[in-house]
């Protein structure tokens, strides 16, 4: 049972995650696993998709008939984009609402789609990356979150079978890692072979997340995470929501700690040029 609670609140706002226990119920678990096993058992992954275990997006129903869908990355050959009312299970559960609500992630806007990552038996880890793709604007400054993924993993994980893990602080603090590592997901990413660079080093800062199935972790999309290998003999599978939070450039209304001045003078209506490696503004 998820209750109110300012101590996540705040470690999401300082470590730029937090974990909410027992956040989604045994019968849609099953659905969720159901639905993923039917899916891998007549797909198969792509190989630049190993790191990441799958890249598969479910689609609304609601946002597919309005025809806002994302379009195929170049080279794709299997049906990674698809639409399913089970986005709206996920999206609409009161064990994901309640948890929203008492971290107070107030302007709460989902993107209306979900993120299947499932690493199978034996896949390699994921390297190191940060998901924000706005480091050219002063949004990028903001001491609070404005970009959030909530992810609940289907099967209890540890390290052996390739468990979340994170650098507490480096949404806010620039690391040495952020320099050394490709722009997540890219071609360059795709393209590593080796296991032995920065992107997949032992990093003294590192902290492991093993988690209960149905657990649901929130995290800030500047946040540096990876992922374990798989070392067991079954598939490891999450799901991924990515939310807008706290809209441009208002604080939190239980915000109390002075705010950077060019997130508090920032001009909302400006447009930036996307960019994935961190800005001026991760110092």
């Amino acid at each position: 049972m998820v209750t109110e609670t300012h101590e996540k609140r705040d470690q999401l706002v300082a470590d730029g995650y937090t974990v909410i226990p027992g956040v989604f119920g045994e019968a849609l678990l099953q659905e969720f696993r159901d639905w993923s096993e039917e899916y891998f058992g007549q797909h198969e992954v792509e190989h630049r998709y190993r790191y990441q275990g799958s890249d598969v997006s479910v689609i609304s129903p609601a946002r597919w008939a309005r025809g806002d869908i994302p379009a195929p990355r170049p080279g794709d050959k299997s049906e990674r984009i698809l639409s399913d009312p089970i986005v709206d299970k996920f999206l609409d559960d009161p064990g994901l609402q309640m948890a929203c609500k008492s971290l107070q992630l107030e302007g709460l806007k989902s993107a209306e789609n979900l993120l299947i990552l499932a690493k199978p038996a034996h896949g390699p880890p994921l390297y190191w990356h940060q998901d924000f793709m706005n480091w050219n604007s002063p949004i990028s400054a903001t001491p609070w979150p404005t970009k959030v993924f909530l992810s609940t993993y289907l099967t209890d994980t540890s390290v052996a079978n390739g468990c979340l893990r994170v650098i507490p602080g480096t949404h806010l603090r620039r690391i040495d890692l952020h320099d050394m590592i490709p722009d997540a997901h890219g071609e360059d990413a795709q393209a590593l072979e080796s296991l032995d660079g920065p992107a997949f080093m032992e990093h003294p800062d590192a902290v492991d997340l093993p988690m209960r199935a149905g657990d649901m972790v929130v995290a800030d999309a500047r946040l540096l995470h990876a992922a374990h290998p798989n070392t067991t003999d079954a598939r490891r599978t999450l799901m991924l929501a990515w939310h807008d939070v706290f809209p441009f450039p208002e604080p939190p209304s239980w915000w109390t700690d002075p705010i950077p001045t060019v997130v508090r003078e920032a001009d909302p209506t400006v447009e930036y040029e996307p960019r994935r490696s961190p800005s001026k503004y991760l110092r």
